[in-house]
């Protein structure tokens, strides 16, 4: 299924892929009972309309965590959910922003940074576009908690390292990962402010190893590959690379500020710092 704006591909039975404008991705599982929304993009497209052609339960939102890129697509639906540590983040946020910017600086618009390729969709009016809509969720989770949406279960794993709140989703009978920007297969950031510590990172990267064998299936946020569960080994494996001074890092330059990235090839993790060993 093709849209100006999004991709749809059904990746695996009762489990859909959108690729919002070659930008990020989202993911919509058909439960017998509730339709799972991992992730809602950056709220450019009429997303909501998409997901009720793809089932008629009542959807649930899952943020993997509160970027503009994941969740400003949450306004378009009636129940949105991600972790408390998350949502603690965006409030802080919102009170940052309350206060205004520290300069007459003008800020680079969201839509400036990221420079999407595709055309916009007919009725979207970028001067009018709200990149930091915030959504109150209905719903917060805790790490172990169980998201039911009837014949899918997701389990709750807090995952800290792309962001302090940031989840990973675990469906144990279909062996599915939903990783967000924690694991992929590309660049991955860990160098935000909202980033977790290096160390808080490798931990993560610890636990998430030991999913490994209950896995067949990794799906991350951004690009169009569907992961191997070894590839969570192999992360961690890497990871504990850096943390030992096994890896020069060379110094990079993104537009959400610089940092030490340390390459395992095709893909890598981006730092504040150096880790030192």
């Amino acid at each position: 299924m093709h849209h100006d704006w999004y991709d749809v591909e059904e990746i695996l039975p009762d489990v859909f892929r959108i690729n919002d404008g070659d930008l990020d991705t989202s993911y919509v599982l058909r439960g017998s009972q509730r339709t799972g929304v991992i992730d809602t993009g950056l709220g450019i497209g009429d997303l909501a309309s998409i997901v009720a052609k793809l089932h008629t339960a009542l959807p649930l939102v899952i943020n993997t965590h509160a970027h503009p890129d994941h969740w400003q697509g949450n306004h378009q639906f009636a129940e949105t959910s991600m972790s408390q540590e998350e949502w603690r983040m965006v409030q802080s946020w919102a009170e940052t922003m309350a206060k205004g910017p520290k300069s007459n600086q003008k800020e680079r618009s969201v839509l400036d940074l990221l420079r999407p390729k595709r055309p916009f969709p007919p009725n979207f009016k970028p001067a009018e576009y709200q990149p930091f809509r915030i959504v109150q969720p209905t719903h917060l989770w805790a790490d172990g908690d169980r998201i039911d949406l009837g014949g899918l279960q997701l389990e709750v794993i807090l995952a800290p390292a792309h962001t302090r709140g940031s989840i990973c989703l675990l469906e144990r009978k279909r062996r599915l990962l939903f990783t967000g920007d924690t694991v992929l297969y590309g660049t991955i950031w860990l160098h935000l402010q909202d980033s977790a510590s290096p160390d808080e990172a490798f931990s993560t990267y610890e636990r998430l190893a030991t999913y490994a064998p209950l896995v067949d299936y990794v799906l991350p946020a951004h690009g169009t590959r569907v992961l191997p569960g070894e590839f969570l080994a192999q992360l961690n494996a890497n990871a504990r690379r850096v943390k030992a001074g096994e890896v020069s890092p060379r110094f990079t330059r993104t537009f959400a500020g610089n940092g030490w990235y340390y390459d395992f090839g095709s893909y890598g993790m981006l730092f504040a710092q150096k880790i030192l060993a």
